[in-house]
């Protein structure tokens, strides 16, 4: 019994060591497949006389590209111009290493100023699943004139032409609700305006646009399309998208082919039920008085004609109405709002005509003011959310 004691030990003790030498190489759990950073769909409707800048910006658009930075984001972009049927493609890193074009979806010839289009555009991007993201992006480009109508004048269009169909803020914000939008940037004329951002407030959390006109040539997407794609805070990266557009007009020499003229405002969409309740305070009831007021003393941004104008400052426009006590309160709240801004000195007209913008009484946004000699403007404005919130 020693023996076969002794037998049993010795293999018990070698099994001991022999397991003892074997390393056991621990499983790795497979790396999460995080979804991008940030999709962002740019929704061209340039079936209109800004078809050639269309295809300037997206050029644009693969420049600013190049290297690393869309950061393994996704940018698509929406194209209806007047030279082709529509088409949604990727801006994307090809198999040969390149930047360029991977076209996703060619579309028959639609109506892109139409609620039901740009949804089904929406819906191919945002609601898919094939561009999961942790943040999404919206650019709007084409003709604007903020919440102003179509029908009006033969230049207003609100926001979005094709051929001679428009879309007006009304539609713009059924076209807008329920997708996971962080932030709306338009490159199009006058969108800043106090009546298009309240409709929108529901849709996303910033608004990056122009109070003034935006000159064809766009956004300067080579040098700003880095930011769009960062992991920095998404109000930081507006920010500088919007500092940079700025900057690069303010650089410009001038003269007719690419004047001095940009503004910008970046709007946090979450102060604005509050600016909304101090405005009415202020403006509610108050029909004589505005109708009394001489507007050739308010900062303008655009005109119906040769002698009427539309769209002013906002702040300008209540500072003539209110109290002190009742301005420095409206003053904290637009704070709140408009979290960004910048000007330059000079904002052309439709017609290159120029305004000069002061920049002390630069708010960000723009108001309409309706007036006596504008009865058809008056009523369409008694449609819209921030007339009904803050003038009845």
């Amino acid at each position: 019994m020693k023996v076969v004691s002794g037998f049993l030990t010795y293999f018990l003790l070698l099994g001991l060591v022999l397991t003892g030498c074997t390393k056991i190489e621990p499983i790795e759990p497979p790396t999460p497949q995080l979804p991008p950073p940030r999709t962002v769909l740019a929704y061209i409707a340039a079936d209109n006389s800004l078809n050639s800048f269309a295809y300037e910006n997206i050029q644009s658009m693969l420049n600013g590209a190049q290297g690393n930075n869309l950061n393994n984001g996704n940018l698509l972009v929406y194209l209806d111009s007047q030279t082709e049927t529509p088409k949604l493609f990727q801006i994307t890193t090809l198999e040969d290493g390149t930047i360029g074009k991977k076209i996703i979806r060619t579309y028959e010839e639609r109506n892109s100023a139409s609620v039901d289009v740009m949804r089904s555009v929406l819906d191919d991007v945002f609601k898919s699943g094939n561009y999961k993201s942790d943040s999404y992006g919206l650019i709007l480009w084409s003709h604007g004139t903020g919440s102003l109508p179509s029908n009006v004048s033969g230049y207003l269009r609100s926001f979005g032409q094709d051929k001679t169909n428009f879309m007006e803020v009304n539609d713009l914000k059924e076209a807008l609700t329920g997708y996971p939008l962080d932030f709306i940037i338009f490159d199009a004329c006058y969108m800043a305006s106090i009546e298009v951002c309240y409709a929108l407030r529901n849709t996303t959390d910033y608004i990056l646009a122009s109070p003034t006109e935006v000159l064809g040539s766009g956004l300067p997407y080579e040098h700003i399309l880095k930011y769009f794609f960062t992991k920095e805070p998404i109000a930081d990266a507006l920010q500088k998208i919007g500092h940079a557009f700025y900057t690069y007009y303010e650089e410009q020499q001038g003269g007719a082919s690419l004047p001095k003229s940009a503004s910008t405002a970046l709007v946090k969409t979450a102060g604005l039920d509050q600016l909304a309740a101090i405005s009415r305070e202020i403006l509610a009831g108050k029909k004589e008085a505005i109708d009394a007021l001489s507007t050739g003393t308010i900062q303008i941004y655009e005109h119906l004609g040769f002698s009427n104008h539309s769209l002013f400052d906002l702040g300008d426009f209540v500072k003539q109405l209110a109290t002190a006590d009742q301005y420095n309160r409206f003053i904290s709240s637009l704070d709140n709002v408009v979290i960004y801004k910048q000007t330059t000195d000079i904002a052309y007209y439709n017609t290159r005509e120029t305004v000069m913008v002061d920049k002390e009484r630069y708010s960000g946004l723009s108001v309409y003011i309706p007036q006596p000699q504008l009865a058809p403007l008056n009523d369409w404005y008694m449609n819209l959310e921030w007339c009904k919130t803050v003038f009845k």
